[in-house]
């Protein structure tokens, strides 16, 4: 599967069970990302998962153009700050591992939130997109700097020697930005290209390749039709600025999604549920069924909506109230999943589990506010698209 090429470049990341696109059809992975409802007899299928290899706008348009031409998909939203896909779809004409080979064959990988990047990874790509940004800025710098004379001098009083000595300095240090710093822009556009559009980096790099393959020619033959001037300074401060730009567009969507995958987070891996003899076993949220009783730690989230058994609890809602203070509950009383134990140990009996809990829904609600367009982007989108 080819994965898809960010302006950082492409993902070499560790292979996930997204991989395997038959493992998306599975009901058990499916219940973390796809809620089913029946509508007058009729199965559908709501799916929310991260797009990875997303880096723009037109990314967006890119994968959202692939899906709603697919059978049996009826909704597809992408939300390029958070990279999320909302999709509606009816399970009884495709499947999940069909609609990711499509998006797949467009150079995207599907990917269930709980296996987005992680931290390290995302460090790792950071890092990378500024290694392109650094070696755009130097080279643009001292291309500059060799550009400098001819923008002060009057024709013909640089000797022809040296006037051909910057150009070859310039072409030299051109080469990394073209091949290296500008890569990502290549890559977009061949892959628009084979989808047969024409996106946001397709006439970047048109102008890139334009200018660096004229700019070369006068270089190697100054008396040619094309030896008058060269323009490797123009082409390294606009690559350079390009970059500068999406690494800044990077940053504030990173935060936007951050925020989002720190809320989605909250809930505990794994809690301690109660044995019939009284002891107590670690085991995974995900195996907990209705009317256990767990033993939630200080510091820990509750794992489901439940009433406390405990005589009393100290509990942080500020994820619900927006209260900055802790509530004191007390025997009997209800607690909620995502909300914080701040007093000593406390049992729970798990009365709402997954996507039946208040957390959840606030969960769902933002997910959804992330994924869909106001109707005024919509409407911008489909007035812009002719243009590129």
């Amino acid at each position: 599967m080819n994965e898809g090429a960010g302006w950082f470049g492409e993902h070499q990341g560790p292979l996930t069970v997204t991989d395997d696109f038959a493992v998306l059809d599975d009901p058990v992975e499916q219940r973390e990302f796809t809620e089913f409802t029946d509508e007058d007899g009729q199965a559908r299928a709501t799916s929310v998962l991260m797009v990875q290899g997303m880096y723009c706008a037109a990314c967006a348009d890119t994968v959202e153009s692939v899906l709603q031409h697919v059978p049996g998909v009826e909704r597809a939203h992408v939300h390029a700050a958070t990279r999320r896909l909302s999709l509606r779809w009816d399970p009884a004409v495709t499947q999940m591992s069909t609609l990711a080979r499509y998006v797949g064959k467009a150079g995207y990988r599907l990917l269930p939130l709980q296996q987005a990047l992680s931290i390290s990874e995302r460090l790792a790509e950071t890092r990378q997109g500024l290694w392109r940004l650094f070696v755009a800025g130097f080279c643009m710098m001292q291309v500059m700097m060799y550009a400098w004379p001819a923008y002060v001098t009057e024709p013909g009083e640089i000797p022809a020697d040296i006037d051909q000595l910057l150009r070859w300095a310039s072409w030299v240090l051109s080469l990394p930005v073209v091949f290296f710093a500008s890569g990502p822009f290549f890559q977009s556009a061949w892959r628009d290209l084979r989808l047969g559009r024409v996106g946001m980096d397709t006439p970047v790099s048109v102008g890139i390749l334009v200018t660096f393959l004229v700019s070369s020619a006068a270089t190697f033959d100054p008396t040619g039709p094309w030896g008058q001037e060269v323009w490797f300074d123009s082409l390294t401060m606009f690559v350079f600025f390009l970059l500068g730009g999406r690494y800044l567009e990077f940053k504030a969507r990173d935060r936007t999604a951050g925020a989002l995958d720190s809320l989605m987070n909250r809930l505990p891996e794994a809690c301690e549920r109660q044995l019939a003899d009284g002891s107590f076993e670690s085991v995974s949220v995900r195996r907990l069924e209705l009317g256990n009783v767990v033993r939630v730690q200080a510091g820990q989230a509750f794992p489901g909506d439940g009433e406390l058994l405990s005589v009393s609890a100290t509990v942080d809602e500020a994820l619900l109230t927006g209260e900055s203070h802790p509530v004191t509950r007390y025997t009997g009383e209800g607690v909620v999943a995502g909300s914080f134990n701040l007093g000593g140990p406390a049992l729970v009996r798990v009365d709402k589990l997954g996507r039946d809990t208040r957390f959840a829904q606030i969960v769902s609600l933002m997910e959804q506010a992330s994924t869909e367009k106001p109707r005024l982007a919509i409407l911008a989108d489909r007035i812009a698209t002719p243009f590129l």
